[in-house]
């Protein structure tokens, strides 16, 4: 485990830079949590700049001792720089530009963003479903779509388990009661 990172892997990215950083064993992402831990691959290819920023916030320790905080069956969980507390931690990396390209299936990993299609910032979220409503369905705001930038490859399991916990409404969304406070690093 370790917090390294490749930066040129952003914006302006090679094909084969995805290669090169599966070598360098930075091809994938381990949240941890006291429930288990979710492993996601980066998908380098489809949203370059994103899994540059995600792996530049791991290597900072930005979303140490922050939360999932959000938590919807059979829709997704959310977790950033929220702390258990509620307090956002601001995004040393700036707002993201959208990078459509992969469809919102079951255990894609996706960014978070208000109707601004580049406020994507810090904020993610593990897709529980298929859910279509989040993929491109127009030419502006929310039906630009949402940008997909890793998969989960173990752990749709432990997702799922945090889907269930208890939690509460909060300004429309099933907020959780205890949220899950996470680590997040690179592995091979």
């Amino acid at each position: 485990q370790r917090r390294g990172s490749w930066a040129s892997a952003g914006a302006g990215a090679r094909p084969w830079d995805h290669l090169l950083l599966r070598l360098l064993g930075m091809s994938t992402l381990v949240v941890k949590t006291t429930h288990g831990d979710v492993r996601i691959e980066f998908q380098d290819s489809s949203a370059p700049a994103h899994c540059s920023a995600v792996r530049e916030l791991v290597r900072q320790g930005a979303y140490d001792g922050c939360c999932i905080y959000r938590a919807e069956p059979s829709f997704v969980i959310q977790g950033g720089l929220r702390e258990p507390g509620g307090h956002v931690r601001p995004c040393p990396t700036g707002k993201l530009p959208l990078e459509y390209g992969l469809k919102n299936t079951r255990g894609t990993v996706t960014m978070a963003r208000w109707d601004d299609p580049n406020s994507a910032t810090g904020e993610w979220f593990v897709n529980l479903s298929n859910n279509e409503n989040l993929d491109r369905t127009g030419d502006s705001g929310w039906a630009l779509g949402f940008t997909v930038w890793g998969v989960v490859v173990a752990g749709m399991d432990v997702a799922e388990k945090i889907s269930g916990l208890p939690a509460h409404s909060q300004s429309g969304m099933r907020m959780l009661d205890t949220p899950v406070t996470i680590t997040m690093v690179l592995e091979d």
